[in-house]
């Protein structure tokens, strides 16, 4: 351990340059496209969306937890709200014209109502991506195991290109901020429907750059979380 903040300090202080670092041309790349995605357009019946536990209650029982039950969960209710809370960030901060926007990639272990496997969501769209066999042993997609023993993991991509030319590394601060708030929108949301799971930052993008064409600029991974059903007590 260190008590000498002064480097931590120098990179916080970092944080709010608003100077673009890059050529600025960021407007002029586009993240690769996914030609061979299936459109999914997640419905679930209403009931299937209702809280069992309204906000106090959530936040009473919240809990960070890598103990779940073997159990599939409804992909479709996970799509349904991953994209209203991409769609809640979009309008809330209303950055994504200038900004860039936040993409979502779940990766759904154990499934019901829907095809294990791959899944992008946007404000605007949801498609199917690759199946199981594609995105290879779910371990690989944490630093801990742990991770990969939900049902399916959902991670929060931005574009950092987007995001420096706009407002250099604040630019970065703000997409980290809004990965971050949307993360536990989907988490707390999880929850309240009587889900379990917990936001984590060892997420392995590596895995699965291939899948979902991150490269690191135009599509990076900023934040996770697992979702899972909880273990019968």
């Amino acid at each position: 351990m260190r008590n000498d903040v002064t480097s931590m300090t120098a990179v916080l202080e970092g944080f709010t340059s608003r100077t673009p670092t890059s050529d600025g041309l960021a407007a002029e790349r586009r993240p690769v496209p996914f030609a061979d995605s299936v459109p999914v357009e997640p419905h679930p019946p209403a009931e299937d969306l209702r809280p069992v536990h309204d906000l106090r209650g959530t936040l009473e029982r919240r809990r960070s937890s890598l103990h779940y039950a073997p159990l599939p969960v409804r992909t479709d209710v996970i799509l349904s709200q991953l994209r209203d809370v991409l769609r809640r960030d979009r309008d809330d901060w209303g950055l994504d014209a200038s900004a860039g926007a936040l993409e979502g990639f779940v990766f759904a272990f154990r499934s019901e109502g829907a095809e294990p496997g791959l899944y992008r969501v946007t404000a605007e769209e949801t498609c199917y991506l690759a199946g199981l066999d594609e995105i290879g042993p779910a371990e690989n997609l944490g630093v801990q195991r742990e991770f990969s023993t939900g049902a399916g993991i959902v991670a929060l991509y931005a574009s950092l290109d987007r995001a420096d030319t706009w407002a250099g590394s604040h630019g970065y601060r703000i997409s980290a901020l809004r990965a971050s708030m949307a993360t536990y929108d989907l988490n707390l949301r999880c929850q309240a429907l009587g889900l379990v799971g917990t936001l984590f930052g060892g997420f392995v993008p590596s895995s699965v750059h291939h899948l979902v064409h991150s490269d690191g600029a135009t599509r990076h991974s900023l934040l996770a979380t697992t979702y899972a059903r909880p273990p019968e007590s």
